[in-house]
């Protein structure tokens, strides 16, 4: 090998490793410190794209679980309300059993029929009353009266047919008149005859069915809603684990290359001291 003066090629090779060795040393210390194996671009471009693109999919899956457990809430309130109207419009029914009864009194039938115009009134009220946040529930402003739908977005995507839930067939109108099929329902006692109660007793059954069967509705939605709150969660632990194999950094391993490295930088170090000193040799030589 030429001994030569201008030019130190052992002093440039020791420079690169001690470089590169510096470099990974910095790269070990930057990803203990984060935790993350990718913190630029620069470290893993196609891992950085699958990460963010499973990183969507996990925020989706948490918005999505958030969506249907609002809807589990708008069906619970809804179902409370319900059950309200269900239990005035049974007192109702005993009320007017009551007065079907012979022997009763015209102030008896009166204190009975006030009760139940009452417990009427009450129902129109919490069925123009009753909301969820701002949406009303069975009446109001939003409601047109029939064929009422809530759509719950409960997946991460667009396609409707797999990533939306439409409840519908509950928050219909609830109002008196539309629940027993009668613009004008009452119950009157005093001065009615047998038939009229009896028909009284019949369009009761009716509303009581009704509200029956939409709460049964709510119940197989509830379930349904839960069912998938499951299965979002299984999907986000899956998907974050997926995730963290391809970002989060291995400490353990880490740690291992920072030591590693940290030896050779020193050695390096040294040894490029001894690789400047080689060009020297040349004054012996003069």
């Amino acid at each position: 090998m030429a001994i030569v003066v201008n030019t130190n090629i052992q002093s440039i090779k020791v420079q690169n490793n001690l470089n590169s060795v510096t470099d990974a040393m910095n790269q070990a210390m930057e990803r203990m410190t984060t935790g993350l194996k990718i913190n630029s671009a620069a470290d893993d471009a196609a891992g950085l794209v699958i990460s963010k693109g499973i990183e969507v999919q996990t925020r989706g899956t948490q918005v999505a679980k958030s969506n249907a457990q609002s809807g589990i809430n708008l069906l619970q309130t809804a179902e409370g309300n319900l059950a309200v109207m269900q239990d005035n419009f049974m007192r109702i029914r005993d009320l007017t059993l009551q007065a079907m009864n012979g022997g009763q009194t015209e102030e008896q039938l009166a204190a009975m029929q006030e009760e139940a115009t009452a417990r009427l009134a009450e129902i129109d009220r919490i069925a123009t009353g009753a909301k969820f946040n701002t949406f009303d529930l069975f009446g109001g402003a939003t409601h047109d009266g029939a064929d009422e739908k809530v759509t719950l977005q409960i997946g991460t995507g667009s396609d409707s047919a797999t990533n939306t839930l439409e409840i519908s067939d509950v928050f219909n109108d609830a109002h008196v008149s539309t629940l027993t099929g009668q613009a004008a329902f009452t119950s009157s006692f005093v001065g009615t005859d047998l038939a009229a109660m009896q028909d009284q007793l019949d369009q009761l059954d009716v509303a009581i069915t009704e509200i029956s069967s939409r709460r049964g509705t709510i119940g197989a939605v509830s379930n349904r809603l839960s069912s998938a709150m499951e299965q979002l969660d299984t999907q986000y632990e899956n998907l974050s684990a997926a995730n963290s194999r391809i970002k989060d950094a291995d400490i353990a391993t880490e740690s291992s290359n920072y030591t590693q490295n940290s030896i050779l930088q020193q050695a390096s170090a040294a040894l490029l001291v001894q690789a400047n000193q080689q060009p020297n040799i040349a004054l012996s030589l003069i």
